[in-house]
């Protein structure tokens, strides 16, 4: 392997000497303990985006400020379906409203609901189509369950009951009946130029090029390079490819390569399972790519990590990677807290 250390980076076994649990959504990922967090997409139907409740002191100023932007964005945009109003849950507002005159007609409601928690407040936006089988007072007692079920949360302590963690808050969901969206990044001061993410997505479609795994798309690219005559073809060499299974439960596929171009590694392993499953997410993709700079891969001219010691911490880092407690399906490996 190609060596592109120049910064040195810390033996695999001293970077593990000292460890923690980070969480997201349902996942909890075993990480070094200089490990910094940051927060990628986060949804549970249809909810949260965090809000600052420095800007926003109580959530009725969101919600007016959300209603102006419907008008501009609809200038035929009909009256408010209802006022703000409290509720679902203390402390929270809501309202209901038609983006214009076709879905008042036809009695398409939209809803906006936001609830502050410790020094965020978090919106939740949807939309019930009545003749679709999703009325609004199904709409509205989603948003309830989904509120009665959250709380502050400091993004160090690991919840033990189910539900989702996301910026700020913890939602508990023992249903497992919604979509749920959640991705993460890891970054580790040490290798400053090395980035580490996971993303869930629980009820995407597998249909059709949805359900194209790594392998197949790695080997469509390369017919695509050379049916397209680039420059240099396919520009990336492989370390390390083919199917890998972790914790006897996601049966995914891995493929480590370095580019041709900018030397940098980008590490995969996906796995495309079954839409609705919590235990088998209709896709679950995990990476590592190294010489990163301003969120470039490439970008940085060096790296901190050689490929020898880059391949030992995708290993490390993948296994793991774990449902944070246990779900319907998940195998006793593949939960962090048991």
């Amino acid at each position: 392997m190609n060596s592109t250390t120049k910064v040195p980076a810390p033996r695999l076994d001293d970077l593990y000497a000292r460890t923690k649990l980070m969480c997201f959504g349902r996942y909890a990922v075993e990480l070094p303990a200089e490990t910094e967090q940051i927060m990628g997409f986060q949804e549970i139907a249809g909810g949260f985006k965090a809000f600052s409740r420095a800007q926003y002191p109580d959530p009725a100023l969101l919600l007016q400020e959300l209603w102006a932007k419907e008008q501009r964005r609809s200038f035929r945009a009909a009256q408010m379906a209802s006022a703000i109003a409290e509720g679902p849950v203390p402390g929270a507002k809501y309202f209901w409203f038609f983006g214009d005159e076709v879905e008042k007609r036809e009695d398409v409601r939209r809803m906006y609901g936001a609830i502050p928690l410790g020094q965020d407040l978090y919106l939740y936006g949807g939309m019930a189509v009545k003749s679709e089988g999703f009325p609004p007072d199904r709409l509205f007692q989603r948003m309830t369950d989904l509120m009665r079920g959250m709380r502050a949360w400091d993004g160090k302590s690991v919840p033990r009951e189910p539900g989702v963690c996301i910026e700020g808050a913890f939602i508990h969901e023992p249903t497992y009946r919604f979509q749920e969206i959640m991705s993460s990044g890891f970054a580790f001061p040490s290798m400053p130029d090395v980035h580490f993410s996971v993303m869930s997505n629980k009820n995407a479609s597998t249909q059709d090029e949805n359900g194209i795994g790594l392998l197949e798309s790695v080997r469509l690219a390369q017919r695509d390079a050379g049916v397209l005559g680039l420059l240099g073809g396919y520009p990336y060499t492989f370390l390390r490819r083919g199917k890998r299974t972790l914790h006897g439960l996601w049966e995914g596929e891995e493929v480590l390569s370095r580019s041709t171009r900018d030397q940098a590694l980008r590490f995969e392993w996906q796995l495309v399972g079954q839409s609705g499953n919590v235990a088998q997410p209709a896709h679950l993709d995990i990476s590592l790519s190294t010489r990163v700079q301003n969120n470039r891969v490439g970008a940085a001219r060096t790296s901190a990590i050689s490929e020898e010691q880059a391949v030992a911490l995708w290993d490390r880092l993948l296994e793991g990677v774990k449902f944070r407690v246990a779900v319907p399906g998940a195998t006793a490996a593949s939960v962090a807290l048991g």
